[in-house]
């Protein structure tokens, strides 16, 4: 019988890909949805080994009644992973109520709540992996409530390691920078940080790859690239070195997003 990973944003552009690496490395995925009937179509080709399971992360009421269903069915998880992720970017003058509750409920509160529910179904050897952002060490201004969710979501990982280390689950954060999925192009739209593109965004496919990797691991943190990684730390230490740099760091991002949407449109 193949082992269950459970995965959120199982729809999304890096949600897709570990799906298919998943159930090809032997897995069956459930995977939640609010669109349970429809996750087939989107996600073609996987057939008895993609479970589909109704769950709208903005509703604790509805991660209540997904992780029952899990219960209830009594199998084992192995690989628990959140990979749903929304960001609105906006100035600390002009934050929404609706964006505000979207982003701290899909990035920091549901995985809280389901990763509580479903810990008495994980055991020696299971994994659970929480896809952060640079973000989550790094602060981008203009959009300070997703930073404070994955700040949040960071130090939530951290300390669940913590809890779990006597039972052999293992945790682990991943910290990529931008990945080339339609929502980072829908980030920009809405006026996203150009140093999106200080590095060149990683190809879905392969973030999926680490992440799925991952979940056969010790556990730990991982940065990609690990240059950015390298360098949000020593600006969390020394907060003046992103103060000195960031013009720099605008001028490169805003060349770097002309060179990739140029590529983008050659490739269309």
């Amino acid at each position: 019988m193949r082992p269950v990973a459970v995965v959120t944003g199982a729809t999304g552009g890096i949600g897709k890909e570990i799906v298919g690496l998943l159930i090809a490395y032997g897995y069956q995925v459930h995977a939640l949805t609010r669109r349970p009937e429809e996750l087939h179509t989107e996600l073609p080709g996987h057939g008895e080994f993609l479970v589909p399971l109704s769950c709208d992360l903005m509703l604790p009421d509805a991660l209540q009644q997904a992780a029952d269903t899990l219960v209830e069915q009594g199998r084992p998880i192995k690989a628990l992973i959140h990979c749903a992720g929304s960001i609105h970017p906006e100035a600390a003058g002009s934050i929404r109520k609706e964006h505000l509750e979207t982003q701290m409920m899909i990035n920091l509160t549901a995985p809280i709540l389901l990763t509580s529910k479903l810990v008495p179904l994980m055991h020696k050897g299971s994994h659970i992996v929480f896809v952060n952002s640079m973000a989550g060490i790094l602060p981008l201004r203009g959009n300070s409530v997703y930073t404070a969710t994955k700040f949040g979501l960071r130090g939530f990982a951290r300390s669940v390691s913590l809890d779990l280390q006597s039972r052999g689950v293992r945790v682990s954060s991943i910290f990529p920078g931008a990945v080339d999925t339609p929502m980072l192009m829908k980030e920009m739209e809405d006026g996203g940080s150009a140093l999106n593109f200080v590095s060149t965004p990683i190809p879905a496919h392969d973030l999926a790859k680490l992440i799925v990797r991952t979940c056969t691991g010790r556990g730990g943190e991982f940065f990609r690239p690990r240059i950015d990684g390298a360098f949000s730390h020593a600006c969390l230490m020394m907060p003046w070195l992103l103060r000195l740099t960031l013009p720099i760091l605008q001028m490169v991002g805003t060349q770097g997003q002309r060179r990739f949407l140029a590529r983008r449109s050659k490739n269309i």
